[in-house]
């Protein structure tokens, strides 16, 4: 594997061809997938968001390694990222920010009225309402 180096200035010995999904949008979504409904939640919705071609897909795991090679750069002068919370723990925020990563958007689901259980489970027609309050925010 070839060195990649980013525009952050970080290198890492992993293929600059990641395979990872991408698209054209102009800035990255990224989901907190903890353990509950609303960590599913981010993830659908991220994926959902990703898939309208309003947000790319970005990986948080590797924002929070600190490899911003397969993460996106964040820099002040691109636009904004997302950030997708479930719970006002907001994990995915604070990860961000002690890389930090602070040119973002951030959303929190259980403030979007959306009520944290110990399942997995939600209704999946919940996606697209999500969608909708996400674009109504102007995010």
């Amino acid at each position: 594997m070839a060195e990649c180096k980013c525009d952050c200035g970080s290198s890492s010995n992993i293929s600059c061809d990641t395979g990872c999904v991408t698209n054209d949008a102009p800035a990255s979504v990224y989901a907190c997938t903890g353990a509950s409904n609303v960590g599913i939640i981010t993830l659908e919705l991220t994926k959902a968001l990703h898939l309208a071609g309003k947000y790319k897909m970005g990986c948080a795991v590797c924002v929070g390694a600190g490899d911003c090679a397969c993460g996106s750069v964040t820099a002040p002068d691109t636009p904004k990222d997302l950030l997708i919370d479930g719970c006002a723990v907001a994990c995915l925020k604070k990860m961000f920010d002690k890389q930090g990563k602070t040119n973002y958007k951030h959303v929190i689901i259980t403030q979007l009225g959306i009520k944290k259980e110990g399942t997995f489970s939600f209704d999946p027609a919940l996606i697209d309402i999500l969608v909708q309050k996400v674009s109504d925010k102007g995010l």
